[in-house]
């Protein structure tokens, strides 16, 4: 996998998890809010009419609500949708006001076994002082008891009311799509940006460090890739002395071998010194039959003299005892030949390997 997939994988990981984390985060956050929200405006929309509510329960603690007090009931119901059901109670928690005439003067507990609240919410409102809210229905709905004050913080009554959170639910729905929508613009953003720092900082240097090393070769074994002050910058200079360090230990090489060569030649020059007597021709073969040196003058027309430029195909003795001295080493192989009317007795052996280089000396000595 390339380096841009990589990072693409990465990111896109990273950025994912990031964006759930973040998700879960503020879903909670818009919940708490916007349920908060609702939740102090029924608070607020009661506190507005508590006032004139204790003033009439003060009046009449027991029994059933004023028609004023029932206007202000119908009023809530009627003008907030939010609003599935209100019961009104008194302090000691008989229902003041119901929709259904049919509860008014009940009890809190004859209620709770025939028809049932939806949760003890009335209950701890009255005992803590404050106003309670208790979710019920799957999430669906709030069950808030907001106690109405007199003095001396004395519980005068409740209002219990029963509030949908469908609306909250939109808000919170409709902000996490925001949130959505925003999360993917920043990570385009941010993707966007980094992956053209990516690209123009370490794709396109990289690739042209590539295409420098792919142009090295042994004839031109230097990299040309422009100096940069950075991690890739760094990464060509040491190839460059890599290379540096291959181009000296190759002419060092090379010198070696052509000293060697001298060498070889002037070791040649000896041995066919001491083995060609007067009048006769010396040569030394590769395991190909070129000649490497000789003691007589050459056709030096072509860079490697081979054994058939110098004997042709009807000097066969010559070319059967180099092949012979090649199948046999270290045995000198005899023959006889006419060469420019001249006899020689001919004698070739291999000399024994050394290091991987097969020679072959050959003798032309004019018989007597």
């Amino acid at each position: 996998m390339k380096l841009t997939s990589k990072w693409i994988l990465w990111f896109v990981l990273v950025t994912v998890y990031a964006a759930m984390i973040g998700g879960l985060f503020y879903y909670n956050l818009f919940k708490f809010v916007f349920d908060k929200k609702l939740q102090n405006e029924m608070v607020e929309m009661v506190r507005y009419r508590a006032p004139s509510l204790v003033q009439w329960l003060a009046s009449r603690p027991k029994g059933e609500a004023t028609f004023r007090e029932a206007d202000i009931m119908k009023g809530l119901t009627r003008n907030d949708e939010r609003i599935t059901s209100l019961i009104y109670l008194n302090y000691d928690g008989s229902i003041r006001w119901h929709e259904n005439a049919q509860f008014l003067r009940m009890s809190y507990s004859d209620y709770d076994n025939s028809v049932g609240f939806d949760t003890n919410a009335a209950v701890q409102a009255i005992r803590d002082r404050l106003p309670r809210a208790i979710m019920f229905g799957n999430g669906n709905y709030y069950d808030m008891a907001i106690p109405l004050l007199a003095k001396d913080n004395v519980v005068a009554g409740v209002v219990n009311i029963t509030v949908s959170r469908e609306s909250a639910k939109k808000l919170i729905h409709s902000s996490m799509i925001r949130y959505a929508f925003g999360v993917i613009v920043m990570i385009l953003l941010i993707g966007g940006v980094l992956y053209l720092f990516l690209l123009l900082k370490i794709i396109r240097p990289l690739e042209a460090l590539k295409d420098s090393i792919d142009a090295v070769s042994f004839n031109n074994p230097k990299l040309s890739f422009p100096a940069r002050n950075d991690e890739i910058g760094d990464v060509g200079e040491s190839i460059n002395a890599l290379l540096d360090k291959i181009r000296e230990d190759r002419q060092l090489l090379e010198q070696k071998e052509t000293m060697s060569e001298e060498k070889e030649q002037k070791w040649w020059a000896c041995i066919l010194e001491a083995m060609t007597p007067q009048g006769g021709k010396g040569m030394v073969l590769d395991e190909e039959n070129n000649i490497l040196f000789a003691n007589f003058e050459l056709n030096q027309s072509k860079k490697k003299v081979h054994l058939l430029d110098v004997f042709d195909s009807r000097q066969q003795e010559i070319i059967q005892a180099v092949g012979e001295a090649l199948e046999t080493p270290a045995k000198i192989v005899r023959r006889s030949v006419v060469d420019k009317d001249v006899k020689y007795i001919v004698k070739a052996v291999q000399l024994p390997d050394d290091g991987g280089k097969n020679r072959v000396v050959l003798v032309l000595e004019p018989e007597k």
